[in-house]
């Protein structure tokens, strides 16, 4: 355990503590909440893995259209966005660092096009802090590191503190469900150190990583996104194939190339699909060994192959599937004797232009 991403996963609790009590997301919805209809999402990876997973949530708590979108994706097909209300659309641009080039240009775009603006980070005098009519601070402090973990759960944390404060300036839930449901998001902050301990000790007891070669991640729910972002991680961290689905769709096609080396995580929630992700799990583990599966159902454990993590109906264990997911990342490759932040083509994002300097965008036209 000497990564430098252990570090940051151990400052989490603190992190997420201060963003919960932070009254910068309830201003912005006292400010901005009434007139809302839609948001729209444009982020990058881990940010758009965030967004994947809570876009519904905040659909279902606040009453609005929510949508969550890569950059590329916000900037090529926009017909959806420009049929909206410009009154009644948010457009929220999320980047840890503030300076994701495309998340910049997905920004600049919203704004030409006379949409009010959000932009979401932890680096206030970023240039998505400065060019957004709005800001709202991750307060996750500084994560030098590739795979980013502190980040991507407070950006979960943010997310769903929006989604209860503008349910309450819109009217959607009553003060007694809000209440319930902050409870659940401090009750899985304060359960995080104890579950990183008992991940860790998981690991070892089942030698988690050390025979990975390639990785399935299947989630259903709130936590297929955090399927998407552990297929992310682990990937980034490995620096091997890796693949997510959703649950309901690995038997269109995916489970075809599973073999006897293949590794599999399932992420099982209470939803409804919480059945068939166990009936899965029974069948691969007559596949291959390398089958594991985090469960947040409150159920016993299936087998010791099982990770249980303690059970948050409104919010299915996000936080805590998630912090699981992420000590999975960091040790599977120590398991391998492999640094998570190894070089592995660190080159390229500044081949493609990832990220923007400074000068970059002092007086840059905008796009579109």
């Amino acid at each position: 355990m000497s990564s430098i991403m252990w570090s940051y996963i151990a400052q989490e609790q603190e992190a997420l503590g201060r963003l919960m009590g932070s009254e910068a997301v309830e201003a912005f919805a006292a400010r901005t909440g009434g007139g809302l209809e839609a948001v729209y999402i444009a982020a990058h990876g881990s940010s758009f893995n965030a967004a994947t997973a809570v876009a519904d949530f905040l659909a279902r708590v606040a009453g609005l259209r929510v949508y969550a979108m890569t950059p590329a994706n916000f900037c090529c097909s926009h017909a959806a966005l420009c049929a909206e209300d410009r009154g009644k659309t948010l457009v929220a641009a999320i980047s840890q660092t503030g300076t994701s080039a495309g998340v910049i240009e997905a920004l600049e775009l919203a704004q030409k096009w006379g949409f009010s603006t959000l932009g979401i980070t932890d680096a206030s005098d970023s240039p998505v802090a400065r060019k957004a009519d709005h800001r709202l601070p991750l307060l996750c402090g500084e994560e030098n590191s590739n795979a980013k973990t502190k980040g991507y759960s407070a950006t979960l944390l943010l997310l769903m503190r929006l989604a209860v404060e503008l349910g309450l300036v819109r009217g959607t839930i009553t003060e007694t469900r809000a209440e319930d449901i902050n409870a659940e998001l401090a009750g899985m902050i304060e359960k995080i150190p104890a579950l990183r301990d008992r991940t860790v000790a998981w690991c070892g007891e089942n030698d988690f990583g050390a025979a990975m070669k390639d990785l399935y991640v299947l989630g259903s729910g709130m936590n297929f996104g955090t399927a998407q972002e552990g297929q992310l991680k682990l990937m980034e961290t490995m620096c091997i194939p890796t693949m997510f689905n959703d649950i309901g769709e690995f038997s269109h096609g995916m489970h075809r190339s599973i073999t006897p080396l293949s590794s599999v995580l399932l992420l099982r929630s209470e939803n409804e699909y919480a059945g068939l992700t166990a009936q899965i799990y029974r069948y691969l583990r007559g596949i291959t060994e390398h089958v594991w599966m985090i469960d947040a159902t409150g159920e016993p454990a299936m087998d010791g192959h099982c990770l249980c993590v303690e059970r948050f109906a409104q919010t299915q264990s996000l936080l805590l599937t998630t912090l699981a997911v992420q000590a999975l990342s960091v040790y599977a490759p120590e398991r391998q004797g492999l640094d998570p932040n190894r070089n592995a083509h660190d080159d390229f994002t500044e081949v493609v232009g990832t990220r923007v300097k400074e000068k970059e965008t002092e007086g840059r036209p905008c796009i579109g």
